[in-house]
């Protein structure tokens, strides 16, 4: 299917070198969550999807999601560790430095901000969001086989469903809506579910877990 399935030891190796060097908690990861959730909460607040795209491009949660798929499908325990702490202790901090402009806003405007269309987008969960999630898994994670293609674009790609939804949680935790909270966590974890189980697919097709198999 594949004219690089003979090389999948190979190319196995270099994909689990990589996410496992960018999967693993760091100064750098928490630093550009730090920068990137704000830029979307607040391009969230605005209603300006051009600061939103810019403050996904920023973002670091995708590499630790491919990470988590991976081990997962080679069932390595200390990888799945480290990457699920990557992930989660990523998500908490975005949606409190989300919560905290939040918070700054309301003071700003004195009042509250009001919920516009793109806050509003990410409290509405759906099954065709879990669609959107699982075929980026297998794009993303396809493209982290082929070093050719570029990371950049799929990060973004893939971002959309991830620090968003994390920005308006923060945000309605500072409005205190704990529907809007709710059903942006809700459209979270559909995300995250899609995103693995799209990534764990392709990992499998590309033959990295056939090739674990075969004996030393």
């Amino acid at each position: 299917m594949f004219n690089f399935l003979s090389s999948a030891a190979r190319i196995r190796n270099k994909t689990e070198r990589h996410l496992e060097q960018y999967s693993r908690p760091s100064v750098d990861f928490f630093i550009l969550i730090t920068l990137s959730a704000p830029i979307i909460a607040i391009g969230l607040i605005l209603n300006n999807a051009a600061i939103i795209i810019g403050g996904m491009v920023v973002a670091p949660l995708i590499t630790p999601f491919f990470g988590f798929s991976l081990n997962i499908m080679l069932f390595r325990i200390k990888g799945i560790f480290k990457s699920f702490i990557s992930i989660l202790f990523g998500s908490i901090l975005a949606i409190a430095v989300s919560a905290l402009t939040g918070y700054i806003a309301i003071l700003l405007y004195n009042e509250r901000f009001i919920l516009t269309s793109e806050i509003l987008t990410r409290a509405k969960p759906d099954f065709l969001y879990f669609i959107v999630a699982l075929l980026s898994g297998l794009v993303g994670a396809y493209a982290y086989a082929r070093p050719k293609l570029s990371e950049r674009v799929i990060g973004i790609a893939i971002s959309a469903a991830i620090v968003p939804p994390l920005s308006v949680i923060g945000l309605g935790i500072a409005l205190l809506d704990k529907q809007l909270a709710n059903s942006s966590l809700f459209l979270f974890i559909i995300n995250f579910v899609g995103i693995c189980l799209g990534s764990i697919f392709m990992f499998i097709i590309l033959g990295f877990g056939k090739e674990i198999e075969k004996p030393e």
